[in-house]
């Protein structure tokens, strides 16, 4: 049987690329749609993935300081269901506390401005109205533009009253999707501690296989992969908490020193939204300025400024000491990532989009180095450690306990 080699081999290794290619753009619409029954499917087990990898942050500190010393049988072995009930308590009272914090003050403040801005609205034209100096302008300005400013406050308020039905209709459609959602929600959570309470053998049979399976170099290739996004992604996620708690905490505390309304509600507000970098400290500080300023524009002036001065220490403080180089990435690239995470998949893209960037990219510093150090053969103790790092991931990932399955 004859073998193809050479520029021949490559050459056909691109028509098939290239047939697939085109194949796919023809059948997108295929492809898409069975890509959704698949993601319809097996969306509880991703899930029940992705909430086992975050309640593995808490479960690992509990697992490590319950019975550390302890000879008693029953004692370990109680160790491990122990850990992973505390870490579901931790996490369930963290939302519970956002949600009862949250919501009936954030529904009060929706109710105060749906009342109140048809109202602001006039008052800042008869504002402008009362200022001799700028009327001129101002009616020249707007009769160029054909602005009706009768028609534009009523256009608001029709604005604003129909976003207030609408939350109604929205209301109806989510109670009748509730029922799919709580049992998505069930499966994910038992998927989750399944994988918690066994993640030892998981990740052992995941490796055999890996090691049965797969050619030597693709197995160390995977297993350095996985290693580098599991570092990245737990060292984000318990960075990003343990900021947003003290960012929410400080921004509380200074709100009821200066006696702001509704300041539980914007520092926990605010403390949540910080766990999407950069964007979500404008989000915040722009969804209190809104419901501020329809109580008083003072309110909203002393809050723009102490957020700014809170923001200016969080960035120079807090951040570098609790986050640390977690991510990795430069500014320009955390904006990237948060901005074409939040187009692909909306708020959880951009809660992802960061520590997934930057496993990419700390990947690619790496076998950038690898490749480098090959050329250079250099007799560095340091370079000829890294020439080794590829081979050597595979016992790392198996014996070191910070770097885990899960």
């Amino acid at each position: 049987m004859k073998k193809w080699t050479g520029p021949t081999k490559q050459g056909l290794q691109w028509l098939a690329l290239i047939a697939v290619f085109i194949l796919a753009i023809i059948y997108w619409s295929s492809i898409v749609g069975a890509v959704g029954i698949l993601w319809s499917v097996l969306f509880p087990i991703i899930l029940g993935g992705m909430i086992a990898f975050v309640l593995n942050i808490p479960m690992r500190w509990f697992e490590k300081h319950l019975f550390p010393k302890s000879d008693n049988k029953y004692l370990k072995a109680s160790r491990r269901p122990l850990a992973i009930i505390l870490a579901l308590l931790v996490i369930i009272l963290a939302i519970t506390a956002v949600v009862i914090i949250v919501i009936p003050q954030l529904a009060s403040a929706v109710m105060t401005l749906v009342e109140v801005v048809p109202t602001l609205v006039e008052n800042i034209q008869n504002w402008f109205n009362q200022q001799e100096a700028l009327v001129p302008m101002l009616n020249q300005l707007t009769d160029q533009m054909n602005v009706n400013w009768s028609s534009v406050v009523s256009s608001v308020a029709s604005g604003v009253n129909s976003i207030a039905s609408g939350v109604a209709a929205t209301s109806i459609a989510v109670l009748t999707t509730s029922v799919s959602a709580v049992t998505n929600i069930f499966l994910a959570l038992m998927f989750a501690i399944y994988i918690l309470a066994s993640k030892e053998k998981l990740g052992k049979q995941i490796t055999r296989s890996m090691a049965v399976y797969l050619p030597n170099d693709i197995e160390n290739l995977l297993l350095n992969v996985l290693a580098v996004a599991n570092e990245t992604f737990s060292k984000f996620i318990s960075g990003m908490v343990t900021e947003a708690v003290i960012l929410g905490v400080l921004v509380t505390a200074g709100l009821l020193i200066l006696q702001i309304p509704y300041a539980a509600m914007l520092g926990v507000l605010q403390g949540v939204l910080a766990l999407i970098p950069i964007l979500g400290a404008f989000m915040a500080g722009a969804i209190g300025v809104v419901i501020l300023l329809a109580l008083n524009p003072t309110y909203a002036f002393v809050y723009i400024i102490f957020v700014l001065i809170i923001q200016q220490v969080e960035g120079d403080l807090i951040y570098p000491r609790v986050v640390g180089d977690s991510i990795g990435l430069p500014s320009m690239w955390v904006l990237f990532a948060v901005t074409v995470g939040a187009g692909l998949m909306g708020i959880p893209g951009m809660l992802l989009g960061v520590p997934f960037l930057a496993s990419i990219y700390k990947i690619l510093k790496l076998d950038v180095r690898y490749r480098e150090t090959l050329e250079a053969n250099s007799a560095n103790q340091e370079d000829t450690d890294h020439v080794k790092f590829l081979d050597s991931f595979r016992h790392h990932l198996l014996t070191n306990d910070e770097i885990d399955c899960l």
